[in-house]
């Protein structure tokens, strides 16, 4: 598990909600009667991407790792008035909006930058079976200085 994984780990499991780690929000269909769902779950969720940007002078390359964190939980049977979402979104909102905080704080950031920007969405449902999970899919980049080359 690398640094920035890890440091997910750590702040999810920090806020009382389960830890998952799939490259597919939508595999997690396998896991419910696995996990303890009920306080939620929290997915490092894609194959991050990174770009690259360098600094010829001081021969630094700052990685901007991007990645999705999705804040999900569990609502049973049918909810016409999308009230049950509306509690679920409420009661993740504040952990996806702390996770920026607690990642600017982690240490992992590069020196003299922070995470500037995030983006939030409300994800309606990812179904799984009759019951389905609903929050928010949280997308940001991570700047961290690269400090290991592959270099023939």
């Amino acid at each position: 598990m690398n640094i920035i994984a890890t440091t997910l780990k750590s702040i999810i499991e920090g806020q009382g909600l389960t830890y998952l780690r799939a490259a597919n929000p939508n595999d997690l269909n396998e896991l419910v009667g696995s996990y303890d769902l009920s306080n939620g779950v929290g997915v490092y969720a894609n194959l991050p991407t990174v770009n690259n940007i360098t600094y010829g002078q001081t021969n630094n390359v700052l990685m901007e790792y991007g990645v999705e964190v999705y804040y999900l939980k569990l609502s049973t049977g049918t909810d016409d008035t999308a009230t049950q979402i509306d509690v679920i979104l409420d009661a993740l909102k504040p952990k996806a909006d702390g996770m920026m905080d607690k990642l600017n704080a982690s240490g992992i950031i590069a020196l003299s930058t922070y995470i500037d920007d995030y983006e939030l969405e409300a994800i309606e449902s990812i179904n799984i079976t009759s019951e389905v999970l609903s929050g928010w899919k949280l997308s940001f980049s991570i700047p961290i200085f690269r400090d290991t080359f592959e270099c023939a």
